[in-house]
């Protein structure tokens, strides 16, 4: 059974670089079709944005301190009897609440891409600086860049995505009479690739468009034989349910009707002998056959109109050989 479908990218085997913040990009760093290191620079953003979380949360972090400190005196004072339990324990509220915000805005720059360093040195120095560097998340090719130099972006625009190294998937469609053989797990052969796909999915329904059942399927080795959006073709090789049932395909010009039923020719030491077989659902350029041949018979696939011809002249020979 031959099929046809479109090689694409998995989406778990894909990954995006985003704004984190509001910018303007400074500069891009990497190039389509590059390949790039997990925490490899792809951009330099500056973004006023981002400086003024840095200054919420060197205010807040100070306040944090402050609150420290007094919850630290009045837990001293309270137990030397000086100030009361009430006021013990308003510090410690005030401490916490202090300490909370100012974790909330370190947590929003370390989300945005601001490394501990710079946070540790900006504490320091109480340096505000807007730049920020977007890194790749993942190691993999770059497929596309989106941002140019100068270009002002809003938090959550695309900069760069990156295709992770690993299987690609082939998506197909089938004919309905073609889905009703097919199975999860089903083994299809990809022109140009040794290792066989693997069915994983198939549709429960119909596409409105082409009343066709979509399918998915994904290559079982890592060998470097297909693009992503190529067109491929594949070839069924039959599920292990079926072979197990003794089901198995011919090409379309190995069958013949004749009187209502289906024949194959078989190869015999004297020639070519006529065998009713039983069909099963399929289409396309292969035919499965459910009964009536086993697994290593050798069919004729080509000059069967002569061979036809020939048994129908031999009625007697074409009785033995049913």
């Amino acid at each position: 059974m031959l099929l046809q479908g479109t090689v694409v990218l998995p989406a778990q085997q894909s990954d995006v670089v985003s704004m984190p913040v509001a910018g303007v990009v400074q500069a891009v760093l990497v190039a389509p079709m590059q390949i790039v290191r997990a925490g490899q620079p792809v951009a330099r953003i500056m973004s006023p944005e981002l400086a003024q979380w840095l200054r919420e949360w060197l205010m807040a972090d100070t306040q944090a301190r402050l609150a420290q400190g007094k919850a630290q005196r009045d837990e001293q004072m309270f137990a030397d009897g000086i100030v009361s339990e009430h006021r013990r324990n308003e510090s410690r509220a005030q401490y916490e609440m202090a300490s909370v915000a100012a974790r909330e805005r370190r947590q929003a720059l370390r989300l945005a891409g601001v490394g501990e360093a710079t946070l540790a040195q900006a504490s320091k120095t109480a340096g505000l600086s807007p730049q920020l560097t977007l890194v790749a998340p993942v190691a993999g090719t770059v497929l596309e860049q989106m941002a140019t130099p100068g270009q002002r972006l809003e938090a959550g625009s695309l900069v760069a995505h990156i295709a992770r190294a690993g299987s690609l998937a082939i998506e197909l469609q089938a004919s309905r009479e073609q889905a009703q053989a097919l199975r999860v797990g089903d083994a299809l052969q990809v022109d140009g690739c040794k290792a066989p796909a693997r069915i994983t999915a198939l549709s429960p329904q119909l596409s409105s468009a082409t009343q066709g059942v979509q399918l998915r399927a994904e290559l079982t080795g890592r060998e470097d034989c297909l693009r992503i959006n190529q067109f491929v073709q594949l070839r069924w090789q039959g599920s292990a349910a079926a072979s197990a049932a003794g089901v198995l395909s011919v090409p379309a010009a190995a069958v013949v009707q004749q009187g209502g039923r289906h024949y194959v020719f078989v190869r015999q030491p004297q020639g070519f002998r006529a065998v009713v077989v039983t069909t099963g659902p399929g289409g396309g350029s292969d035919v499965v056959i459910t009964s009536g041949l086993k697994a290593g018979d050798e069919v004729a696939v080509k000059g069967v109109a002569a061979i036809k011809g020939a048994w129908l002249g031999l009625g007697a020979e074409a009785g033995a050989g049913q």
